[in-house]
């Protein structure tokens, strides 16, 4: 099977959150689609590794916001490059509540959703749960990241401007160079040790894929 044909689905990019007993939590995912119209059912695909995952499970209630183009890449590494077992993602974030106390991310998104699971599907990495839209805002006009753009951004063929209000111009396109590429996400490895010499238990930090999936590519 020729994997990369999979490459061609779009996605988007949002900031997935949730609350427990005061604990907030939230993580980057890109499996997030809306499901009926009448009434509005939501679905995401969420990692079992992850907390956010099992806060969800315990409470069935969680927030999405999407993220605009012109999110920062330090607000995608702050929720998509730590795990949340490890450290407290929202210390020294401003965040906003969207009833029941589920936390909203506001900042570089242009809307958000308060949702309610109603169902469940078990994989064996990930749970797709199926959620109504109990509540819906818009925060900012703007074009919704996606994660095609996203990879442009994070390799260097867009630059963001200090100004959140202009639009991202494109640069010349660097010269190829080699680089170890997820073939499940598209993460490129960017870290100080050569790839080769990472532990074998290496993980990709957006999708958890083991280090075999990474193929070395010309960007």
């Amino acid at each position: 099977m020729d994997i990369s044909a999979l490459f061609s689905i779009t996605y988007g990019l949002f900031i997935l959150a949730t609350e427990d007993e005061g604990q907030k939590n939230a993580c980057i995912i890109n499996t997030f689609s809306q499901v009926t119209q009448d009434p509005v059912i939501i679905s995401i695909t969420v990692m079992k590794k992850n907390l956010t995952h099992d806060i969800i499970k315990k409470t069935g209630a969680f927030s999405v916001s999407i993220l605009g183009k012109h999110a920062s890449m330090k607000l995608i590494e702050r929720f998509g490059y730590q795990s949340g077992r490890e450290v407290d993602k929202f210390a020294d974030f401003d965040c906003g509540c969207f009833g029941n106390n589920l936390p909203l991310v506001e900042a570089g998104c242009i809307a958000a959703l308060r949702c309610k699971v109603i169902k469940s599907d078990d994989f064996p990495t990930h749970t797709v749960f199926f959620a109504s839209v109990e509540d819906a805002k818009t925060l900012a006009k703007d074009q919704p990241m996606t994660y095609a753009y996203y990879r442009d951004l994070k390799t260097g063929k867009v630059k963001q401007s200090d100004d959140m209000d202009s639009e991202l111009e494109p640069v010349a396109s660097p010269e190829p160079k080699e680089v170890w590429q997820c073939m499940v996400c598209h993460y490129v490895y960017d870290g100080d040790i050569p790839f080769e010499d990472l532990p074998d238990d290496y993980v990709c930090p957006l999708c958890g894929q083991p280090k075999s999936v990474f193929e070395k590519q010309q960007l």
